[in-house]
């Protein structure tokens, strides 16, 4: 896709011809996406297999804290029906699956694997789940929503959307 149909394409740019994400956005990110494959093997190959960790209850507390914090900020969003809650809903998903992921793979002993791996299934990979599914649902009601805003002559400009100036057809009584 050359940059000419990404300027071509509706809602990719702002009002005034700013981009809403710029074209270089989605190639960079693959580029450390691909840089990442490598790294993540040499990681593996160097890593040692046991390692005493320091600052241990504060890396997990502070990583709890955070994840308090996202779903307090999903719950606000959500319960304030505002468009962020998309984005704090896939960081919250996001937040328990790595919790899931870590409190798994760090446990030890058998009791504690199983305790984790059922807090993981029973709780944290549920609530991701919703999590995603109400960011989905979010991004899905904005895409059927668009055509519709612009039809009736409103645009994006600094972020904001501005509705049809004064006079214009959408505002025509019939």
């Amino acid at each position: 896709m050359t940059t000419a149909d990404l300027r071509a394409r509706p809602g990719l740019r702002l009002g005034g011809g700013r981009w809403l994400v710029p074209p270089w956005v989605a190639p960079a990110l693959f580029l450390c996406a691909l840089v990442l494959v490598p790294w993540t093997a040499f990681l593996f190959l160097t890593l040692p297999p046991h390692y005493g960790a320091n600052h241990w209850r504060l890396a997990w507390g502070g990583f709890d804290v955070g994840l308090g914090i996202a779903l307090a900020a999903t719950a606000l969003t959500v319960a304030r029906r505002s468009p962020f809650a998309e984005v704090t809903a896939t960081i919250t998903g996001t937040l328990l699956c790595c919790d899931a992921w870590f409190d798994v793979l760090t446990s030890r002993g058998a009791s504690d694997i199983a305790q984790a791996a059922a807090s993981a299934v029973l709780v944290e990979l549920p609530l991701a789940a919703l999590c995603f599914w109400m960011a989905t649902n979010f991004a899905h009601a904005v895409e059927v929503a668009r055509p519709f805003l612009q039809a009736a002559g409103f645009t994006v400009s600094n972020n904001r959307l501005v509705p049809p100036s004064s006079g214009s057809a959408a505002e025509t009584p019939q």
